[in-house]
C-alpha cells in the first residue's frame, strides 16, 4: 500500500518541482536580462562624449536597476528594459531579500542618480564606468 502511494505521488511531486525550478529560472532570466541591458547602457554612457548623452543613458541604468515604481525611475528618459521584469532591484529583493548583492545594486543606482545630478561630464563617464564593471561582475555570479 505504502509502495503505492509513492509511486501514485511521485509523478506529483516531479512536476511541482519541475514548475518551481522553470519559474525560478524565468525570474533569474529575466533578472539578468536586464543586468545585461543595464550594463550595455553603462557601456554607452562611459564611452559618449556629450552630457547629454551619458546622462539619458544613466538614467536608462538607473530605470533599469530600480524599476518603475521607484522614486528614482526617471519615465521621461525612457526604460530600455521594460518587458523584461520589473527592475533589478525588486527582483533580488523578491528572490533573495536585502542581501550583499541588493545593497550593491541599490548602491549603484544611487551612484548613477548622484553622476547625473553633478552635470559633469568626466565625473558622469567615471560613475557609468565603475557602474558598468560592478554590473558585469554580478552578472557572473
Amino acid at each position: 500500500m505504502q509502495n503505492a502511494l509513492r509511486w501514485a505521488l511521485a509523478p506529483a511531486v516531479v512536476v511541482a518541482l519541475a514548475l518551481a525550478i522553470q519559474g525560478t529560472s524565468a525570474q533569474e532570466m529575466g533578472m539578468k536580462i536586464e543586468i545585461k541591458t543595464a550594463i550595455t547602457h553603462a557601456g554607452f554612457a562611459s564611452k559618449y562624449d556629450s552630457l547629454n548623452e551619458v546622462t539619458l543613458h544613466l538614467h536608462h541604468v538607473v530605470n533599469c536597476l530600480v524599476g518603475p515604481d521607484d522614486k528614482l525611475f526617471d519615465k521621461a528618459a525612457g526604460n530600455p528594459c521594460q518587458g523584461q521584469g520589473k527592475g533589478v532591484l525588486p527582483e533580488i529583493k523578491a528572490s533573495m531579500g536585502t542581501d550583499q548583492e541588493y545593497n550593491v545594486a541599490w548602491w549603484l543606482a544611487h551612484l548613477g542618480d548622484e553622476a547625473i545630478a553633478m552635470k559633469n561630464l568626466a565625473q558622469a563617464k567615471a560613475a557609468a564606468h565603475i557602474i558598468e564593471v560592478q554590473l558585469t561582475s554580478m552578472s557572473k555570479m
